[in-house]
C-alpha cells in the first residue's frame, strides 16, 4: 500500500497538483524529524482529491477541539511558476488526495474523525481491517526532507559538470562520482560512481546529494 513512498527519487519533482501559492521563511527549513518531541509514527487519510488543505485543515479543527495529539499535513514540493512577468513560489502535492497524520492513532480518535467534510477513510490493512501505519523505515527518508509544515524546499545548491558530488541519502548514501550531467528542469544530476571496478551512472536528485566543494545560490528573500 505504501509501495508509493520507496519511489521517492523519481516522483518528488512530477507532480503537478498545485496546493497554494506560499511564502517561506527561514524557519521553514527545520527538518520535521528534528522537531522537539517527534515521533516517526504516521497514518495516512484518503481525501478528496484537489481539497487535501481543506480535509488537513477539517482534522486538525476537530483533533484540537477533543485535544487529540495528532499533527496533520500534506506532503508538498515548492515549485516556481511564471504569473505574468513575475516568478512566484508555489505548493504541489506530493501525494494526490491524502492527508498524512504524525502521531499515535487507535479506535477511539478515529471515532472521533469519521465523517469529516472532504476525508474519505484512514487507509487500514485489507484483511484484518487494523490500521496501516506507514512503515517506519520508509517515512525516515521523506521526513528528512519535509519542513514542519510537510513541505520540500528545492535545493539551492549549484552543480556542474565535471565536479564531484556526494550522494547524501538513500541506499547508495556516500558514494561519491563525477557529475556527467545535470537536469536543471527535472532538478536531477547523473553521476558516475565507481563501483566493483567498473563507473556506474547514477541518477538522483539534487535533494539528494552535495558537491564536495559546494557553489550556494542565493536563497530568494
Amino acid at each position: 500500500m505504501y509501495s508509493y513512498l520507496a519511489g521517492i527519487l523519481s516522483w518528488i519533482n512530477l507532480n503537478d497538483n498545485i496546493i497554494q501559492e506560499v511564502k517561506m521563511t527561514k524557519d521553514t527549513y527545520i527538518p520535521i524529524n528534528q522537531k522537539p518531541g517527534y515521533i516517526n509514527m504516521w497514518h495516512v487519510f484518503h481525501v478528496k482529491t484537489g481539497e487535501e488543505m481543506k480535509a488537513c485543515e477539517n482534522l486538525t479543527t476537530i483533533a484540537n477541539r477533543h485535544n487529540v495529539e495528532l499533527d496533520f499535513l500534506v506532503p508538498t514540493t515548492v515549485k516556481f511558476l511564471k504569473k505574468g512577468k513575475q516568478r512566484i513560489k508555489v505548493n504541489k502535492a506530493i501525494f494526490p488526495g491524502y492527508v498524512f497524520a504524525n502521531g499515535e492513532m487507535n479506535v477511539k480518535i478515529y471515532n472521533m474523525l469519521k465523517g469529516i467534510p472532504s476525508v474519505y477513510k484512514l487507509l487500514r490493512d485489507r484483511s484484518t481491517f487494523e490500521f496501516l501505519p506507514v512503515p517506519a523505515h520508509e517515512m525516515e527518508l521523506l521526513a528528512s526532507l519535509m519542513n514542519v509544515y510537510g513541505v520540500i524546499e528545492e535545493s539551492v545548491i549549484l552543480f556542474e559538470e565535471g565536479e564531484i558530488a556526494v550522494i547524501t541519502k538513500g541506499p547508495m548514501a556516500s558514494f561519491k562520482g563525477k557529475v556527467v550531467s545535470v537536469n536543471k528542469h527535472k532538478n536531477k544530476l547523473t553521476l558516475a560512481v565507481p563501483f566493483l571496478g567498473e563507473e556506474r551512472r547514477v541518477e538522483v536528485g539534487f535533494l539528494f546529494a552535495e558537491p564536495v566543494n559546494p557553489k550556494v545560490d542565493e536563497v530568494d528573500s
